[in-house]
């Protein structure tokens, strides 16, 4: 629920053109990360995936933590 009391075309305005590039890489323990490329040698952690339970206890690898990441 938004509350403001701007008009909901200024809110919204620009979401629907926007689709980031999600990519899904190899991670340790054979667990993958999806990432948003977000520059040059970057990428933002969108989620993780993985079944051993400690992995996600790994703060370098949270949910909007920016990575090292090279694009193949």
């Amino acid at each position: 629920m938004l509350y403001t009391i701007m008009p909901l075309e200024v809110v919204m305005e620009g979401s629907d053109s926007y689709q980031p590039k999600y990519s899904e890489i190899p991670w340790k323990n054979g667990g993958t990360l999806m990432v948003e490329e977000t520059g040059q040698n970057q990428a933002k952690v969108v989620r993780l995936i993985s079944s051993n339970p400690a992995d996600y206890l790994d703060p370098a690898v949270q949910p909007g933590c920016i990575i090292e990441y090279k694009p193949i």
